[in-house]
């Protein structure tokens, strides 16, 4: 029984790293995707957001944030963009620090392309992101998700 249970741990302990590990390398690859197919990316910490009903049915809501990094677009102290949602929706947001991959509209305004344009801080981002800044800026995107 004693040997079960040591069994147990031993693989527990080379499965989980194996799991993170995975689950780590999808979400690095979402955040490269969204880096290829928006204008801006930026670590932000939102501060307000305003809601207002739309006639057809929608919700704008328009987020303001402090900009922490820069790393694709044009560089800005603060800033905000829209989101367009069903009326209803509740508002998610908290000043915890989050990279965002927004669009930029013909007019010089930010907007939320849909999800997967949000992600958390980990050490897989924050690595590859040290490690290729300065490409970053430089890169031409063809923003398939602003269209």
């Amino acid at each position: 029984m004693k040997n079960i249970i040591v069994l147990l741990f031993l693989l527990v302990g080379v499965i989980h790293p194996a799991l993170a590990q995975n689950e780590a390398s999808s979400e690095l690859n979402g955040f490269i995707q969204a880096i290829k197919n928006v204008h801006y990316l930026a670590k932000l910490k939102v501060t307000k957001v305003e809601v207002t009903a739309q006639n057809d049915g929608l919700e704008k809501q328009v987020f303001f944030a402090e900009v922490l990094d820069t790393y694709k677009g044009e560089s800005h102290k603060n800033i905000n963009y829209e989101m367009l949602v069903e009326q209803g929706e509740d508002v998610v947001f908290n000043s915890t620090p989050v990279y965002v991959a927004l669009c930029l509209d013909s007019a010089g305004n930010y907007y939320w392309p849909g999800t997967g344009s949000e992600f958390k801080p980990s050490t897989a981002i924050d690595v590859w992101l040290a490690e290729n800044k300065e490409k970053l800026m430089g890169i031409v995107s063809v923003a398939d998700w602003c269209k």
